[in-house]
């Protein structure tokens, strides 16, 4: 059996037969697999992955038939670094374990055939933390365009499947009540709003976009609401995730829904036909509203994110509703309070617009060098998060939002 490898960190040292067989053998629902070749090559492009290294393991192999077969996997390996074992320490890969292991079979067993996202088959941790998944590409699924963001066509599917995945989670949440326990909190809480990566990059935007408005001619009242904001960020940000027990309509939300998350499947047209979604770290328990902000903050373009409750009622709604009487759901949420969700959580929008954009607007050059260790780097941080903020996407996605949800900043502010 041969072993080769195309990408620079060699990972043929551990990708190999003894632990990619029994991933196989998951994939191929089958056994008495002999693994011919090994061809590893990264499987996404630079800087596109933060907190991972993602690899594509071609794998020829026989059944012991004497014909040969090709087949592939995806291993999303979490390197040994300084800025990595604070992810560890934050839980983030273990949650994304467990939600890979725990949640997503049972969704899956819940929706029947349409895919959520991928398998996973295996988990090993020498010499570092690997998870091996099924490849998507040989099912036609693939990225969409991070720089561009999403067009309707293509966030009509991505807010239909969301709103499959929340609808199916909240009849599974009604079967066990313990998964909320165990889900509380997504990417932001106490200890993250507290961590070195959350002041270098939130702090940093916040920080970049006040002095960037108090140069800009009629967005100058902006920029001390904005300093403000960030003095305080991390209490703020806490707010705008916390339940609201009673209020919030609960669904499972998966917590980091930015289009490198999304893999799309396409038609003869290219045109999107199916997405599935991909990275589970940030996932927990709470209000709606919070994946939906996340999603038109991070990925839509300016025209669909002036128009976010209009395609909310269009797409979103009514597959929720679909899927909520076909499992005879008794306490279907009106539209009424599926908007009022996403209002009540506005400020998360703002937290995500100026965290999270500036990293999606960065062009495709610039973005090459992205990593979780240079952002824990506040000189670095600041200079590529310039980039991404003077992007024309950012700066006019900014200007509306800042005016668009001037009471709701006012609001978050008062207390301070």
């Amino acid at each position: 059996m041969s072993s080769k490898s195309s990408s620079k960190a060699d990972p043929s040292s551990y990708l190999h037969a003894k632990t990619l067989k029994r991933s196989l053998e998951k994939d191929l629902e089958t056994e008495n697999i002999e693994i011919v070749e090994i061809n590893i090559s990264l499987g996404s492009k630079p800087g596109d992955n933060y907190t991972s290294t993602i690899y594509r393991v071609e794998v020829k192999y026989n059944q012991g038939n004497g014909k040969d077969k090709t087949t592939s996997l995806i291993v999303k390996s979490f390197p040994v670094s300084r800025a990595q074992l604070e992810i560890e320490e934050l839980g983030f890969i273990d949650k994304e374990v467990n939600v890979y292991n725990e949640i997503l079979p049972r969704l899956q067993e819940l929706v029947g055939a349409e895919i959520l996202a991928p398998r996973c088959y295996d988990i090993f941790i020498e010499p570092h933390r690997n998870i091996v998944f099924q490849d998507m590409k040989t099912l036609g699924f693939i990225c969409a365009d991070r720089e561009a963001g999403l067009d309707e066509l293509h966030l009509k599917f991505a807010l239909k499947k969301i709103a499959k995945f929340h609808a199916t989670s909240m009849e599974l949440l009604k079967r066990d009540p313990t998964i909320k326990e165990n889900y509380q909190r997504g990417l932001f809480n106490e200890k993250t709003v507290n961590s070195a990566l959350f002041h270098a990059i939130f702090t940093t935007t916040f920080q970049l976009g006040s002095k960037m408005l108090m140069e800009m001619p009629g967005y100058e009242r902006f920029s001390a609401k904005l300093m403000k904001a960030c003095d305080n960020l991390g209490e703020i940000t806490l707010k705008a995730v916390d339940s609201n027990p009673g209020k919030d309509v609960v669904v499972f939300n998966h917590g980091d829904l930015w289009v490198n998350n999304f893999l799309f499947k396409y038609n003869e047209d290219s045109k999107p036909i199916d997405v599935v979604f991909i990275d589970y770290q940030g996932s927990f328990c709470g209000s709606l509203g919070i994946d939906l902000n996340y999603l038109f903050a991070s990925s839509a373009q300016l025209d669909l994110l002036k128009n976010k409750m209009e395609l909310i009622g269009k797409y979103y709604y009514p597959t929720c509703v679909e899927t909520l009487k076909a499992f005879n759901f008794e306490l279907i949420p009106s539209i009424y309070d599926v908007i009022e969700q996403v209002k009540q959580r506005e400020m998360y929008s703002l937290i995500c617009l100026f965290g999270i954009l500036p990293l999606i607007s960065m062009d495709k050059e610039e973005s090459k060098t992205n990593s979780l260790a240079q952002f824990a780097n506040k000189e670095i941080t600041e200079k590529k998060t310039l980039v991404g903020m003077s992007s024309k996407r950012f700066v006019e996605s900014m200007k509306y939002t800042l005016v668009d949800m001037e009471e709701t900043l006012d609001d978050a502010l008062t207390p301070y």
